[in-house]
């Protein structure tokens, strides 16, 4: 199925320095090249690619490694297979996924884009992605067996796959040490119930001559209308046993008992306890200056923070366990169009992007976000990393649901976190606000004909 070239005159040592050389984090070589050097047996010989061919790739970020690794594809694997990238990058998700739909729209898109779980499902639906199951079964160079199925899996629609997860994370608590001990706290005992990560929180709270100047308990992912105000207190809602959908998937159910119950711990933490930093409040380096003491955020961080503040004492923990322990899987993708006029340049390009030594490249050089390979995480950087020991069962092993995936879903959830800011800065209830964003949500979802068929 794949299209690929056989010239093997990259040399053997060419071959382990891109392997083993500091500066590309290691290549993914070809069966051909592997079974030239002495490896594993290539493949039977496949269709040599007459004409070269250049992969658009819609990246996210411009950041150098990863721009480096691209000019090392260009220059040292690509030629090899014919095959050549052109980095798209995009500033910002939010752009990315703006600027991927006017493409579509403009019957313009690139080959391949890093799309989340929801972007590629949304695609899914206007018949934009092209299946890999064919390569994950015939191309035994790539082991799509090595992939975690907590994401991988929400990428495959009706039993086909249409991206390869790439980097994961999973939203978990983080905590200041210092912050601990300076409030009479065990520094290396994180909260494991809510109730005493609400008494942690009231306890490491000091109010000052003002909030900017206040040291603060907790600290939520973040306020806006952004869809992710509405993801992270759903995170926790179904924690506690709530869900997202009605039955049949025909209206959004966000105010039972349990949805308040939830809603009302974080507005009361907000607006009664004092403990956590309102809306409105900026803490200029409060999570990394002492001034808050817990705080939620992805797993991308656990990299990033040792290497931009080395003095932080920090932990990380696992969101208590209530009816369930479960964390929404987050990841981006490798998603290959159906309108790519080279599947299999493209595909050659997909595997190489996402060969194990790549992703832990990008994990150590660009974002911090872990990767999707099962193999990795027996080995350092992961294994023998102690923040990571209490996390790895549940980034990799651990059961639970995806985003919402619906058609439109971050236009819509967009539409419901202003009713949901109305509850943070404590303008109504946690009731009402729950209300108004569960009319509006499901207002939203009729009005395009959402049903279980339009969901995944």
């Amino acid at each position: 199925m794949q299209d690929q070239q056989h010239d093997v005159s990259l040399s053997c040592w060419t071959r382990r320095k891109l392997l083993a050389g500091a500066g590309s984090v290691g290549i993914a070589a070809t069966g051909v090249l592997a079974a030239a050097c002495g490896g594993t047996p290539a493949e039977a010989p496949k269709k040599v690619r007459s004409t070269p061919y250049t992969v658009r790739f819609m990246a996210l970020g411009t950041n150098p490694w990863m721009l480096q690794q691209m000019e090392v594809f260009n220059r040292e694997v690509g030629p090899q297979l014919k095959v050549q990238v052109s980095p798209e990058p995009q500033p910002g998700q939010a752009e990315l996924w703006t600027k991927f739909q006017s493409t579509l729209a403009a019957g313009d898109v690139p080959d391949v884009a890093r799309l989340k779980e929801i972007w590629v499902f949304e695609a899914y639906l206007k018949g934009a992605m092209q299946s890999l199951d064919g390569y994950f079964k015939t191309d035994k160079d790539f082991n799509a067996a090595d992939l975690l199925p907590l994401y991988q899996d929400n990428f495959k629609y009706k039993g086909n796959s249409y991206a390869v997860a790439r980097e994961v994370s999973i939203i978990v608590g983080y905590y200041n040490k210092a912050n601990f001990v300076e409030f009479g706290l065990d520094p290396e005992k994180p909260p494991t119930t809510y109730e005493q990560f609400r008494e942690f929180a009231r306890r490491t709270t000091k109010a000052a001559a003002t909030p900017e100047a206040s040291k603060w308990g907790f600290q939520v992912y973040e306020y806006g209308t952004r869809e992710f105000v509405l993801l992270w207190p759903l995170l926790h809602m179904r924690r506690f046993g709530a869900e997202f959908w009605n039955k049949d998937k025909t209206a959004i159910v966000l105010n039972t008992p349990t949805h308040v119950e939830v809603m009302s711990l974080f507005i009361d933490m907000i607006n009664k306890d004092r403990s956590t930093v309102p809306p409105g409040v900026q803490v200029d380096g409060g999570r990394t200056g002492g001034k808050i003491a817990m705080w939620e955020q992805g797993t991308w961080d656990i990299p990033i923070l040792p290497s931009r503040f080395p003095d932080l004492r920090f932990g990380v923990f696992p969101w208590p366990k209530k009816v369930n322990q479960g964390h929404v899987a987050l990841a981006g993708s490798s998603a290959m169009t159906k309108a790519s006029k080279d599947h299999d340049a493209t595909w050659e390009f997909i595997k190489w992007w996402n060969a194990p030594d790549n992703q832990v490249g990008w994990y150590h050089n660009a974002g911090g976000n872990a990767p999707s390979r099962k193999s990795v995480y027996s080995k350092t950087p992961f294994s023998d990393n102690a923040i990571w020991k209490p996390i790895i069962p549940l980034i990799t092993v651990g059961t639970t649901a995806p985003r919402p995936m619906f058609d439109r879903y971050t236009e819509i959830a967009e539409q419901m976190t202003p009713a949901l800011m109305k509850g943070f800065r404590g303008e109504v209830t946690a009731k009402e606000a729950l209300d108004e964003a569960t009319r509006i949500g499901t207002t939203a979802w009729q009005n395009i004909g959402g049903s279980a068929a339009k969901a995944l």
